[in-house]
């Protein structure tokens, strides 16, 4: 173990630590280790006595270098925790996993489940696919030696814990002081960046996956428009999430700033407000309408954005913006930025994260002709073909990325797991060219809708029959069976083909068969997407009077009814 450390130093790469066993004996270990580590340590899971960070709290932690970071799956495999938590281990650093017995985890229960169970489903009873695919994907590391699985405890005291916490503490000094150190100059490919952004006087798009250094660009590039007397303004989703920008811009404090920091809708509301250039970071959190106001108010602007990554936000959104900035400026530039900054080239947990949430998930590239758009089919997925098929997988989960604008390391467990999930896929020729997923909701027990009438309850996974039953006084919908669409998707190379229309369509005429009663979704109400159900015969029922904040549009709830009776 102490030489893979000394290795995984030298070549600036990260460790992946696989502790695996029963429970008690699992934890114990870990807690020695950990409590051998004075700092740069950040548990994730429910463990009072360590101050520990609850999973669904992990963004907390972003922003953080740790040396040592311990995910106890016996509290939940959290797939959005595990990304975010993973990206804080510095270069040389250590990812401990604590899951239960390898040959069982796979058909362990497990306690994050219950999340994705939906009423009356008892979340020990849901298939676990999700963690069959991580498993799979661990074990061929392993098999790679590419970690380090451990799966007697007695070994792992007598043989690794003493050199991991020697050699450890030693590493996370040595790495986050290196860090620290760098954190003040640009590498060569961020100088680059630099020079080409600072030279241009429109839009600048840094475009990069996670780690590569984007929002120190940001930084550096603050710190050298303020040096030339430029007045600079800064604009994130959150101050906190700019953190990285101000540090890089040599600002240690929040008293008397030289970056202003403002927050996009506060932005817009004040018109008053005015800089040479603005300067936007984790721009795919932000929704697009409000980027394309900002851009239109301040020509001079470089935004930085995640193509791939724990926020799931990145491939969607260059998709979208990307087309939109082709009309609003033409003239703006791309800086792409390749090479890791927080860790080595080949980086094996920056692989494995990948592989295991399909984070680089994208479109593939298809070859388009009007025989594969007239002869494509509709066909049902078993949930259970896309663990035993990843290609597949990959795929369909790549346009779903693609497509939407938020997709998540949640979702490929949704996918996989999610409880009453119908799958479609429109495809020719073992190509795909449009995915939809559909919910089924209702057939609730008479006592759960009394509830629900009179306001005690509100069961997880009936989203669209209580809005209807809430809002609409429409409650005969909780008894009956309803689905929901919650994604259609349509790859980019295909869309005004009537394909979204055709899959729907055949989506609607199956779930027919099965004897599912109506059809709705709710969604962004933007004027493209509400055209289309609109024009699909769905019947807009509800707009919501808050925008999202992911789009700046409402939120529609549309439905089709009397689907059941067509048939009949």
């Amino acid at each position: 173990m102490e030489s893979r450390l000394e290795s995984a130093v030298a070549q600036r790469h990260r460790v992946i630590v696989v502790l695996s066993g029963e429970r008690e004996r699992c934890l114990q270990a870990a807690q020695q280790l950990y409590l051998a580590i004075p700092a740069a340590r950040v548990w994730l899971g429910h463990d009072d006595r360590l101050d520990a960070v609850a999973p669904g709290k992990a963004r907390q932690v972003l922003g953080g270098e740790y040396a040592l970071a311990v995910v106890d799956t016996w509290s939940g495999l959290h797939p959005d925790a595990l990304a975010a938590v993973a990206g804080t281990v510095v270069a040389g650093g250590v990812l401990l996993l604590l899951v239960p017995p390898w040959a069982q985890w796979a058909d362990a229960p497990d306690s994050d489940y219950e999340r994705l169970a939906s009423y009356p489903l008892d979340w020990r009873t849901l298939p676990t696919r999700f963690l069959a695919h991580a498993r799979n994907i661990l074990q061929a590391y392993a098999d790679r030696d590419q970690l380090v699985l451990v799966t007697d405890i007695d070994h792992f005291h007598a043989d690794f814990l003493p050199a991991l916490a020697q050699s450890l503490e030693k590493l996370s000094r040595t790495a986050i002081t290196e860090a620290a150190a760098t954190a003040s100059l640009p590498m060569a490919e961020q100088q680059s960046a630099l020079d080409a952004l600072l030279a241009h006087n429109g839009v600048s798009v840094l475009l990069a996956e996670r780690g590569r250094g984007k929002s120190a660009v940001l930084g550096f590039a603050a710190r050298e428009c303020l040096q030339r007397g430029l007045r600079v303004l800064l604009c994130a989703p959150s101050r906190a999430a700019a953190g990285s920008v101000f540090r890089h811009a040599g600002v240690f404090s929040h008293d008397n700033m030289p970056v202003d920091f403002c927050a996009p809708d506060n932005l817009l509301l004040d018109a008053t407000i005015t800089a040479d250039i603005l300067l936007i970071d984790e721009a795919a959190a932000i929704p697009l309408p409000m980027l394309l106001q900002l851009l239109q108010r301040f020509p001079h602007c470089v935004l930085a954005t995640t193509t791939d990554g724990y926020e799931g936000t990145g491939q969607g959104f260059v998709l979208r913006f990307l087309r939109e900035l082709d009309v609003l400026a033409p003239g703006w530039q791309h800086l792409p930025l390749q090479s890791p900054v927080r860790w080595g080239v080949g980086d094996p947990l920056e692989q494995c994260l990948y592989e295991m949430l399909l984070l680089g998930a994208r479109e593939s590239r298809l070859a388009v002709t009007d025989a594969v758009i007239d002869g494509a089919q509709v066909e049902w997925v078993p949930q259970q073909a896309l663990l035993e098929n990843p290609a597949l997988l990959l795929e369909m989960y790549g346009l779903l990325r693609s497509a939407h604008y938020r997709t998540t390391p949640d979702d490929l467990r949704f996918l996989l797991d999610g409880p009453a999930v119908s799958v479609y896929r429109l495809h020719h020729a073992n190509q795909t060219l449009a995915v939809a997923l559909l919910v089924e909701e209702g057939s609730l027990d008479a006592a759960m809708v009394a509830a629900i009438a009179a306001g005690k309850r509100r069961p997880r996974g009936h989203m669209l029959v209580q809005t209807l039953a809430v809002h609409l006084q429409q409650s005969q919908y909780l008894q009956q069976r309803v689905g929901r669409v919650v994604r259609i998707a349509v790859h980019t190379q295909c869309q005004r083909a009537g394909l979204g229309s055709r899959l729907l369509q055949a989506v609607i005429d199956d779930q027919q068969q099965r004897g599912v009663h109506c059809i709705g979704s709710s969604f962004s109400a933007t004027p493209d997407v509400l055209s289309f159900w609109i024009n699909n015969g769905f019947e807009l029922l509800r707009i919501g009077h808050k925008r999202q904040a992911s789009s700046a549009a409402p939120a529609a709830l549309v439905l089709k009814k009397g689907v059941r009776d067509k048939r009949e």
